[in-house]
């Protein structure tokens, strides 16, 4: 699975310190830098940065303040994605909405990242996806949201997200017979962790895959 499990794992570990330190009071801030379009993100040229509050409602789902609200307003509404601390990608929700169908509305907030030349997917998970009726009747009572994260593809040629679950990830799996063939023989292919872990799979083939577009080839010219 090459560095794609550990790079979550370890975003997953920041991003849940950072909430559960919001959750204790502390609105953190850090110096936060901002993209366009998808080339400056690959160059890594962002085109402003700022130190903002930065409070979560998840580890999936972060907001930003700055005090000025006008520039809030360009945040959420100019900025692609962001980027915090040297190596916490975030995509703009708003932008997703704009541009992509499918289950980009389930999406909100600046939500974790994660993309090569071919590939990008998106985890997160809302508050939604982890209260239960106690919760909503008398509040959040420290949620756990280690394993609650769920991932979006981003299919760049049909401008759609597609919240992987075993059906997505089927039909994903058609361009690599071999491993849909594995998964759909799996007895569990409903599970968590069996989904997951070919989905990485599928990462990592679409990434070697020279055949498969590049993401900035796709992006340019459509307005992405």
């Amino acid at each position: 699975m090459k560095n794609w499990l550990r790079n979550i794992m370890l975003m997953t570990v920041a991003m849940t310190a950072f909430h559960a330190a919001a959750d204790d009071g502390l609105y953190l801030n850090d110096t936060v830098y901002f993209y366009e379009t998808w080339e400056q993100m690959y160059n890594d040229s962002p085109v402003f940065a700022v130190t903002p509050w930065i409070y979560s409602v998840t580890p999936y789902e972060l907001y930003f303040e700055t005090g000025n609200e006008r520039f809030d307003e360009t945040i959420e509404e100019k900025f692609i994605a962001a980027t915090l601390g040297d190596s916490v990608w975030l995509v703009n929700s708003n932008y997703v909405k704009k541009y992509f169908k499918g289950d980009a509305k389930k999406l909100n907030g600046f939500v974790p990242l994660f993309f090569s030349d071919r590939v990008a997917f998106a985890v997160y998970a809302g508050i939604n996806d982890k209260l239960g009726l106690k919760e909503v009747l008398f509040g959040d009572t420290g949620q756990d949201y280690s394993n609650a994260g769920n991932y979006y593809y981003f299919d760049f040629l049909n401008h759609k997200v597609l919240k992987v679950n075993p059906s997505v990830l089927s039909d994903l799996l058609e361009d690599y017979h071999d491993l849909q063939m594995r998964y759909e023989g799996m007895k569990d292919y409903k599970k968590r962790h069996i989904i997951e872990d070919y989905f990485y799979k599928y990462v990592d083939r679409a990434n070697d895959d020279f055949m498969r577009p590049l993401i900035l080839d796709l992006v340019r010219g459509e307005g992405l």
